[in-house]
Protein backbone atom coordinates (compact mmCIF):
# COMPACT_ATOMS: atom_id res chain seq x y z
CA UNK A 1 0.00 0.00 0.00
CA UNK A 2 1.56 3.16 -0.94
CA UNK A 3 0.24 7.34 -1.18
CA UNK A 4 0.38 8.10 -5.04
CA UNK A 5 1.16 11.21 -3.93
CA UNK A 6 4.31 10.96 -1.84
CA UNK A 7 6.68 7.74 -1.06
CA UNK A 8 4.94 6.75 1.79
CA UNK A 9 4.16 2.95 2.02
CA UNK A 10 3.41 0.12 3.77
CA UNK A 11 4.21 -3.92 3.36
CA UNK A 12 2.77 -6.14 5.66
CA UNK A 13 4.31 -9.33 6.99
CA UNK A 14 3.06 -11.86 9.12
CA UNK A 15 0.24 -9.06 10.04
CA UNK A 16 2.51 -7.07 11.19
CA UNK A 17 2.92 -3.55 9.21
CA UNK A 18 6.84 -2.47 7.82
CA UNK A 19 6.07 1.53 6.75
CA UNK A 20 8.77 3.71 4.68
CA UNK A 21 8.21 7.51 5.63
CA UNK A 22 8.94 9.87 2.77
CA UNK A 23 11.64 13.00 3.07
CA UNK A 24 14.36 10.59 5.10
CA UNK A 25 16.57 9.76 2.11
CA UNK A 26 18.69 6.25 2.92
CA UNK A 27 18.27 7.01 6.72
CA UNK A 28 16.09 4.58 7.18
CA UNK A 29 16.13 2.37 3.78
CA UNK A 30 14.55 -0.75 5.78
CA UNK A 31 11.72 0.90 6.78
CA UNK A 32 10.58 0.76 10.22
CA UNK A 33 8.62 -2.50 11.79
CA UNK A 34 5.47 -1.21 13.97
CA UNK A 35 3.92 -3.65 16.27
CA UNK A 36 2.01 -1.37 18.98
CA UNK A 37 0.83 2.50 18.92
CA UNK A 38 -0.17 3.55 22.31
CA UNK A 39 3.05 3.92 24.45
CA UNK A 40 3.86 5.02 28.23
CA UNK A 41 3.04 8.03 29.89
CA UNK A 42 5.85 7.82 31.50
CA UNK A 43 7.82 8.73 28.07
CA UNK A 44 5.86 12.52 27.95
CA UNK A 45 6.52 15.33 30.33
CA UNK A 46 2.76 16.05 30.62
CA UNK A 47 1.43 13.03 31.12
CA UNK A 48 4.31 11.60 33.69
CA UNK A 49 2.48 14.07 35.96
CA UNK A 50 -0.56 11.68 35.97
CA UNK A 51 -0.29 10.97 39.53
CA UNK A 52 -2.68 7.63 40.62
CA UNK A 53 -3.11 6.37 37.39
CA UNK A 54 -1.77 4.29 34.71
CA UNK A 55 -1.59 6.46 31.58
CA UNK A 56 -0.89 5.96 28.03
CA UNK A 57 -0.58 8.09 24.91
CA UNK A 58 -0.65 7.40 21.00
CA UNK A 59 1.44 9.93 19.30
CA UNK A 60 1.36 10.26 15.54
CA UNK A 61 2.87 13.13 13.62
CA UNK A 62 0.54 16.41 13.65
CA UNK A 63 -1.07 18.36 11.09
CA UNK A 64 0.12 17.54 7.27
CA UNK A 65 3.75 16.44 8.20
CA UNK A 66 3.66 12.95 6.24
CA UNK A 67 2.86 14.80 2.97
CA UNK A 68 -1.04 13.96 2.84
CA UNK A 69 -3.88 13.54 4.92
CA UNK A 70 -4.57 15.98 8.03
CA UNK A 71 -4.58 14.68 11.17
CA UNK A 72 -5.26 18.47 12.71
CA UNK A 73 -7.93 19.81 10.59
CA UNK A 74 -8.79 23.13 12.67
CA UNK A 75 -5.16 23.72 13.36
CA UNK A 76 -3.80 27.33 12.98
CA UNK A 77 -0.96 28.91 11.67
CA UNK A 78 0.83 29.51 14.75
CA UNK A 79 -0.38 25.99 16.49
CA UNK A 80 1.22 23.83 13.25
CA UNK A 81 4.48 26.25 13.76
CA UNK A 82 4.86 26.21 17.42
CA UNK A 83 3.74 22.47 17.97
CA UNK A 84 5.29 20.58 20.81
CA UNK A 85 5.77 17.45 18.69
CA UNK A 86 9.28 18.87 17.47
CA UNK A 87 10.47 19.61 21.25
CA UNK A 88 12.01 17.12 23.68
CA UNK A 89 13.36 14.08 23.21
CA UNK A 90 12.05 14.21 19.31
CA UNK A 91 14.66 16.97 18.59
CA UNK A 92 17.06 15.10 20.14
CA UNK A 93 16.33 11.35 18.31
CA UNK A 94 15.08 11.41 14.35
CA UNK A 95 13.58 7.73 15.21
CA UNK A 96 10.61 9.38 17.70
CA UNK A 97 10.02 11.50 14.66
CA UNK A 98 9.83 8.74 12.41
CA UNK A 99 8.27 6.53 14.36
CA UNK A 100 5.17 9.28 15.22
CA UNK A 101 4.81 9.61 11.13
CA UNK A 102 4.64 6.04 10.63
CA UNK A 103 2.14 5.65 12.63
CA UNK A 104 0.51 8.19 10.83
CA UNK A 105 1.15 6.77 7.46
CA UNK A 106 -0.88 3.53 8.93
CA UNK A 107 -3.89 5.67 9.86
CA UNK A 108 -3.98 6.59 6.45
CA UNK A 109 -2.78 3.64 4.64
CA UNK A 110 -3.91 0.45 6.69
CA UNK A 111 -7.05 2.19 8.79
CA UNK A 112 -8.52 -1.26 9.73
CA UNK A 113 -4.85 -2.51 11.09
CA UNK A 114 -4.95 0.62 12.56
CA UNK A 115 -8.07 0.46 14.75
CA UNK A 116 -7.73 -3.08 15.40
CA UNK A 117 -4.39 -2.70 16.88
CA UNK A 118 -5.46 0.57 18.92
CA UNK A 119 -8.29 -1.62 20.65
CA UNK A 120 -5.92 -4.44 21.21
CA UNK A 121 -3.38 -2.01 22.51
CA UNK A 122 -5.83 -0.32 25.00
CA UNK A 123 -6.96 -3.85 26.30
CA UNK A 124 -3.72 -4.52 26.89
CA UNK A 125 -2.96 -1.54 29.27
CA UNK A 126 -6.11 -2.02 30.75
CA UNK A 127 -4.84 -5.45 32.00
CA UNK A 128 -1.79 -4.15 32.85
CA UNK A 129 -3.77 -1.19 35.05
CA UNK A 130 -5.42 -3.72 36.40
CA UNK A 131 -2.47 -5.65 37.78
CA UNK A 132 -1.55 -2.35 39.30
CA UNK A 133 -4.13 -1.92 41.43
CA UNK A 134 -4.85 1.61 39.05
CA UNK A 135 -7.15 3.04 36.66
CA UNK A 136 -6.17 3.32 32.95
CA UNK A 137 -6.43 6.50 31.61
CA UNK A 138 -5.35 7.04 27.70
CA UNK A 139 -4.63 10.45 25.40
CA UNK A 140 -5.23 9.28 21.76
CA UNK A 141 -4.36 12.61 20.48
CA UNK A 142 -0.83 13.75 21.68
CA UNK A 143 -0.42 15.55 18.81
CA UNK A 144 -2.93 15.14 16.83
CA UNK A 145 -6.91 16.07 16.62
CA UNK A 146 -8.59 13.26 15.27
CA UNK A 147 -12.19 12.04 16.45
CA UNK A 148 -11.89 8.89 17.81
CA UNK A 149 -15.26 8.72 19.54
CA UNK A 150 -16.53 8.29 15.55
CA UNK A 151 -14.27 5.13 15.09
CA UNK A 152 -15.92 3.51 18.18
CA UNK A 153 -12.89 3.39 20.69
CA UNK A 154 -13.79 5.24 23.28
CA UNK A 155 -17.26 3.19 23.61
CA UNK A 156 -15.39 -0.16 23.92
CA UNK A 157 -13.99 0.94 27.30
CA UNK A 158 -16.11 2.21 29.21
CA UNK A 159 -13.87 1.42 32.17
CA UNK A 160 -10.63 3.60 30.61
CA UNK A 161 -10.69 7.30 31.35
CA UNK A 162 -9.91 8.73 27.85
CA UNK A 163 -9.02 12.55 27.39
CA UNK A 164 -7.78 15.04 24.71
CA UNK A 165 -7.51 18.56 23.62
CA UNK A 166 -9.59 19.71 20.44
CA UNK A 167 -8.99 22.52 18.30
CA UNK A 168 -12.78 21.34 17.19
CA UNK A 169 -15.22 23.49 19.31
CA UNK A 170 -18.48 20.69 18.65
CA UNK A 171 -16.45 17.97 20.48
CA UNK A 172 -15.72 20.26 23.48
CA UNK A 173 -16.77 19.18 26.88
CA UNK A 174 -18.23 15.11 27.86
CA UNK A 175 -18.31 13.51 24.43
CA UNK A 176 -18.95 10.32 26.26
CA UNK A 177 -19.39 9.65 30.24
CA UNK A 178 -15.32 8.22 29.56
CA UNK A 179 -14.28 10.51 27.09
CA UNK A 180 -13.36 14.48 27.95
CA UNK A 181 -12.52 16.78 25.11
CA UNK A 182 -11.15 20.00 26.33
CA UNK A 183 -11.48 22.71 23.54
CA UNK A 184 -7.85 24.50 22.93
CA UNK A 185 -7.68 28.53 22.56
CA UNK A 186 -5.06 29.62 18.99
CA UNK A 187 -4.29 32.93 17.90
CA UNK A 188 -7.79 32.09 15.45
CA UNK A 189 -10.69 31.26 17.75
CA UNK A 190 -11.38 34.11 20.02
CA UNK A 191 -15.34 33.73 19.42
CA UNK A 192 -15.60 30.02 19.79
CA UNK A 193 -13.68 30.12 23.06
CA UNK A 194 -15.60 32.59 24.56
CA UNK A 195 -18.84 30.70 23.27
CA UNK A 196 -17.73 27.60 24.77
CA UNK A 197 -16.83 28.54 28.32
CA UNK A 198 -20.43 30.40 28.27
CA UNK A 199 -21.46 26.92 27.25
CA UNK A 200 -20.22 25.12 30.68
CA UNK A 201 -17.24 23.84 29.09
CA UNK A 202 -13.60 24.19 29.77
CA UNK A 203 -11.19 25.90 27.97
CA UNK A 204 -7.13 25.61 27.67
CA UNK A 205 -5.46 28.98 27.09
CA UNK A 206 -1.62 29.64 26.56
CA UNK A 207 -0.53 32.27 28.57
CA UNK A 208 3.22 33.87 28.86
CA UNK A 209 4.95 36.34 31.61
CA UNK A 210 7.07 38.83 30.29
CA UNK A 211 8.54 39.89 33.56
CA UNK A 212 11.30 37.72 32.75
CA UNK A 213 13.35 34.75 30.49
CA UNK A 214 11.15 32.13 30.41
CA UNK A 215 12.54 29.33 28.09
CA UNK A 216 13.39 25.58 28.47
CA UNK A 217 13.23 24.35 31.69
CA UNK A 218 12.41 28.08 33.32
CA UNK A 219 9.24 27.87 31.39
CA UNK A 220 7.34 26.78 34.49
CA UNK A 221 8.04 29.84 36.74
CA UNK A 222 5.82 31.82 34.26
CA UNK A 223 2.52 32.86 36.39
CA UNK A 224 -0.94 32.85 35.70
CA UNK A 225 -3.54 34.91 35.81
CA UNK A 226 -6.12 34.83 38.32
CA UNK A 227 -8.90 35.04 36.30
CA UNK A 228 -9.45 35.67 31.99
CA UNK A 229 -11.99 37.45 29.84
CA UNK A 230 -14.23 36.78 33.87
CA UNK A 231 -13.60 33.45 33.64
CA UNK A 232 -11.82 31.30 36.40
CA UNK A 233 -8.19 30.26 35.58
CA UNK A 234 -7.05 27.16 37.27
CA UNK A 235 -3.20 25.85 36.95
CA UNK A 236 -3.45 22.82 33.66
CA UNK A 237 0.47 22.16 34.87
CA UNK A 238 0.16 20.66 37.58
CA UNK A 239 -1.40 17.28 36.02
CA UNK A 240 -2.54 16.57 32.80
CA UNK A 241 -5.69 14.52 33.81
CA UNK A 242 -7.98 16.93 32.38
CA UNK A 243 -11.55 15.18 33.37
CA UNK A 244 -10.52 15.91 36.87
CA UNK A 245 -10.76 19.78 36.57
CA UNK A 246 -13.13 21.59 38.40
CA UNK A 247 -16.44 22.63 36.05
CA UNK A 248 -19.02 25.39 36.47
CA UNK A 249 -22.56 24.47 35.80
CA UNK A 250 -23.00 27.19 33.31
CA UNK A 251 -19.54 28.75 33.06
CA UNK A 252 -16.27 27.05 31.91
CA UNK A 253 -13.10 27.27 33.16
CA UNK A 254 -9.80 28.58 31.65
CA UNK A 255 -7.30 26.19 31.78
CA UNK A 256 -4.53 28.06 32.42
CA UNK A 257 -1.27 26.42 30.22
CA UNK A 258 2.51 27.90 30.60
CA UNK A 259 4.03 28.75 27.13
CA UNK A 260 6.53 26.60 26.60
CA UNK A 261 9.31 26.87 24.17
CA UNK A 262 12.63 25.72 23.27
CA UNK A 263 14.40 29.00 22.18
CA UNK A 264 13.59 32.48 22.46
CA UNK A 265 13.09 32.75 18.80
CA UNK A 266 10.20 30.27 18.82
CA UNK A 267 8.92 31.85 22.26
CA UNK A 268 9.18 35.24 20.54
CA UNK A 269 7.05 33.79 17.34
CA UNK A 270 4.32 32.37 19.41
CA UNK A 271 3.79 35.63 21.64
CA UNK A 272 3.78 38.26 18.26
CA UNK A 273 1.59 35.35 16.28
CA UNK A 274 -0.60 36.13 19.48
CA UNK A 275 -0.84 32.18 20.42
CA UNK A 276 0.02 33.30 23.60
CA UNK A 277 -1.70 35.19 25.99
CA UNK A 278 -0.30 38.03 28.06
CA UNK A 279 -0.44 38.45 32.17
CA UNK A 280 -0.80 41.41 32.90
CA UNK A 281 0.95 43.05 35.69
Amino acid sequence: MSDQKTNNRVEFSNGIPRVWVDGYGDRFAEGLEVHALLASGDSNTKTRKNVGYLSCGLSMSPHQSVGFGNVCTDASPACVAGCLNAQGLASVFETIGYARKARTVLWYLARDWFLETLARDVERWQRKAERKGLELCARLNMFSDIPFERFGIPQQFPEVKFYDYTKHPKRAGALLPNYWVTFSRSETNDAAVLQTLRNGANVAVVFHDTAGRFVGNRSGRQRLPQSWRGFPVIDGDTTDLRFDDPRGRTRGRVIGLRLKAHSNKARAEMITSNFSVEVRK
